[in-house]
């Protein structure tokens, strides 16, 4: 299946090649869930953002999650927020920085490495840590275990 719009920053398949996740890594500082919701809408209202099971806007401070029902509201808020500095934090110990100091392209590899390894089940303190129960109750985390994540290049 070739990869969606170059507004996308990755994209995550099912084991039988359907999309499951879309992602927008934004370098953006200062988010609400108020912005995140505006930029969902704008995404989806423009065709931006193709339908899909999951979507995810990660910023040096935040992720935003949503499960998206196909005839759901345009303006629904995320169904989880969750700390990009606590999820990342093995991985920004590794390079010595914190998550406001990446560059876009840093910040969409190691979102991608971490959904990864959640779904691995590498990440050691991820199924167990009560600020991302929401991944596994929601089926990201199955649905991720059993297909590939793909960067978009363009």
């Amino acid at each position: 299946m070739p990869l969606l719009d170059k507004a996308i920053d990755f994209i995550a398949y099912d084991n039988a090649g359907r999309v499951i996740l879309v992602a927008e890594v934004k370098r953006r500082l200062g988010t609400s869930e108020h912005w995140a919701t505006h930029f969902r809408r704008n995404m989806l209202a423009h065709g931006f953002l193709p339908r899909a099971p999951f979507f995810l806007i990660a910023t040096p401070e935040r992720m935003y999650f949503w499960k998206q029902d196909p005839q759901g509201d345009l303006d629904e808020p995320p169904s989880f927020t969750l700390d990009s500095a606590r999820a990342l934090k093995p991985y920004l110990e590794k390079l010595g920085k914190a998550p406001q100091g990446l560059g876009e392209q840093a910040l969409e590899l190691l979102v991608s490495s971490w959904l990864s390894d959640m779904a691995d089940g590498r990440n050691a303190h991820g199924g167990q840590d009560p600020s991302t129960r929401w991944l596994t109750e929601s089926g990201l985390l199955d649905c991720l275990g059993a297909g590939r994540i793909e960067l978009n290049p363009a």
